[in-house]
């Protein structure tokens, strides 16, 4: 008994003392009797209690926490949860059941600081904007009040507290994209760090303040300050971190990756010099993300593979596979997409299935794999020619990511002939995009503008908006946007009359469209290059000129496999048409008979919307 009374909380004894208090009350109140009587009911009450406690049934994952439980006990039950919400969250407790046992925890023990941190955490999780901030400022109240800073830290623990306090509420408030209120608080973080001279606490200020003016110009001197301070102050984690950023944004500014993977090769470094697993992971996910971007889909297939193969060999504390963080996340998001671009729709759908396994939809990264599953199925709806499946999927995208579900809207408006609507759309969409620098999905917006134009059969109006689109993706080194646009120029000048000068851009750029391309790319860059050799042809001598058909079908053929393989239709009708023309211009009947089978069968199944663009050969 004196070793339990010991081991209790100051809240913990005074609600002892104030149940000791009210029996003795009620038994001076009553007769011998029914003291008696009531002492017998107690006793078998508590007896019952006892029982109750004994069978308490201990969950898999840790120690429950329904009766008061030791200091020892509940800090390894938070310390547990706080590691498997951080590796590995599935394994962690619900969102609901964890906040149960939390309350619980503090209802026994109020001042418990460190439960106050994990409620912060766990809130976090469902992005509950008010109950995180409540939580993380009772963390912070808590600490101060127990002491437990300043009994190790002396006078200094009180304004450290103070200090973490605000920085913390700064990360909390930029998460949830409170961008003023997070500078707020940034700024009195600085100020106490500065009255304090703590060196390490104002170079986390610095990054954040790089977090909160990334978008301004000159930001990345801000982010080479911060880093030259980190190595200075011996903090490997945070210069690794700034490195990290520091690629991203060159990535963004079009530098070369020869210089961009030389840098993240001296982060490696550092990474495995101080065993910093965690970044040797974002740093192999960052690698893919720069390939795709660059439009390297081979290199970007590596390094998402590689990054997998080295989380299953890797395991970390308490059992837990590393394998559950945003890194491993955005890698098999990256996969899923390679594999949807290829036409292999059921490995996709595999990669997905297993990101739903890993990451169920109340967990802080289930948001990656939810988009990313949006774009593909969308993509599918729209290769299929089905829009209205398309435009519903528009309201599941937006919602994630605003800017791409304006985009697909305007895709979808542009199918269905809405030319002024998908028009005032993109108009909109591209002034946005300027205005934040979002230069991916500038060069997309322009060659969506542009087709929209020549599909309203006015080909020159395009041709400027082209050569603005290929002198930002070749200033920013985007290989593949700068591809698809040499493909559209093409195809203007081909509707132009001017097919020759067609087929020689095309041969510029149907190498790297062929090598890391979309199969639909690959289809259409070879269905171009078709109908450009049978413009061509026009003035050939006859001999040569039933060569040129033949090579036409030929590439006809590739592309029609190219169209079968993403399930295009709408394509492959356009291709039989013209194979059908073809065949029957060199007088093979029976093949021309099978080709305008096909179109018919196809020609029926399929809606017809507007003229094809075939007909302007």
């Amino acid at each position: 008994m004196i070793l339990a009374y010991s081991k209790l909380s100051f809240s913990q004894v005074f609600k002892l003392y104030t149940a000791l208090q009210q029996y003795f009350q009620n038994g001076e109140k009553k007769t011998v009797e029914d003291a008696d009587m009531e002492q017998t009911n107690r006793e078998e009450g508590e007896r019952k209690m006892e029982k109750e406690e004994l069978d308490v049934s201990i969950r898999e994952e840790e120690v429950s926490c329904s009766g008061p439980l030791s200091q020892k006990q509940a800090e390894f039950f938070l310390s547990q949860q706080a590691s498997l919400l951080k590796n590995d969250e599935t394994k962690a407790l619900t969102p609901a059941s964890l906040q149960k046992e939390l309350n619980n925890l503090l209802k026994f023990n109020p001042d418990f600081a460190e439960a106050h941190y994990l409620s912060y955490l766990n809130n976090l999780r469902v992005q509950d904007v008010f109950s995180s901030t409540h939580s993380l400022l009772h963390y912070f109240d808590r600490l101060i009040l127990t002491g437990a800073e300043s009994k190790s830290n002396g006078d200094e623990g009180y304004g450290r507290s103070l200090r973490y306090a605000a920085l913390n509420l700064a990360a909390l408030h930029c998460r949830f994209g409170h961008y003023q209120q997070a500078e707020l608080a940034l700024q009195e973080a600085i100020r106490i760090a500065q009255e304090s001279n703590d060196h390490v606490c104002l170079q986390h200020c610095l990054s954040w303040l790089y977090v909160l003016g990334q978008k301004r110009s000159d930001s990345y001197v801000l982010l080479e300050h911060s880093v030259k301070k980190a190595v200075h102050f011996g903090l490997p984690y945070l210069a690794s971190l700034g490195i990290q950023s520091l690629v991203q944004q060159r990535a963004f500014a079009g530098k070369t990756a020869n210089k961009l993977m030389d840098a993240l090769k001296d982060s490696d470094l550092l990474h495995w010099k101080h065993s910093l697993s965690e970044l040797i992971d974002i740093s192999i996910a960052q690698k893919t993300a720069i390939w795709r971007l660059y439009g390297r889909s081979t290199m970007a297939l590596q390094q998402a593979q590689m990054l997998l193969s080295m989380n299953s060999l890797e395991s970390v504390n308490a059992g837990v596979q590393q394998n559950n963080t945003e890194s491993f996340a955005v890698a098999l998001c990256h996969l899923a997409e390679l594999h949807a671009e290829q036409g292999c729709f059921a490995a996709a759908s595999e990669v997905l299935k297993h990101l739903k396994e890993r990451f169920p939809p109340n967990s802080q990264h289930a948001q990656l794999w939810m988009l990313c599953d949006q774009k593909i199925q969308f993509d599918r709806a729209m290769n299929d020619g089905k829009y209205h499946l398309a435009d519903s999927l528009v309201t599941g995208i937006t919602a994630l990511n605003s800017i791409e579900g304006v985009y697909r809207k305007a895709i979808v408006l542009q199918a269905q002939n809405q030319m002024s609507e998908a028009h005032k759309l993109l108009q909109k969409l591209l002034i946005h995009c300027q205005k934040i620098r979002n230069t991916e999905m500038v060069i997309s917006v322009l060659l969506s503008v542009a087709e929209l134009y020549w599909r309203s059969s006015s080909p020159t109006v395009a041709l400027p908006v082209l050569l603005q689109a290929l002198a930002l993706s070749k200033e920013y080194r985007l290989q593949y946007l700068a591809s698809q646009t040499v493909l559209n120029l093409a195809f203007a000048q081909l509707i132009l009359g001017i097919p020759e000068q067609a087929l020689s851009l095309l041969h510029m750029a149907i190498e790297p469209i062929l090598a890391d391309g979309a199969v639909l790319d690959k289809g259409r860059a070879m269905f171009l290059v078709a109908k450009c050799q049978v413009a061509s042809a026009a003035s050939y001598d006859p001999p040569k000129k039933a060569e040129a058909l033949e090579a036409a079908i030929e590439n006809l053929n590739e592309a029609k496999n190219y169209f079968a393989k993403v399930d295009c239709k709408e394509q492959i009708r356009d291709v039989v048409y013209f194979q059908a023309r073809l065949y029957h211009t060199l007088g093979k009947t029976q093949e021309r008979n099978r080709c305008a089978m096909l179109f018919r069968q196809l020609h029926q199944e399929l809606p017809s919307h507007g003229v094809p663009l075939i007909n302007h050969l």
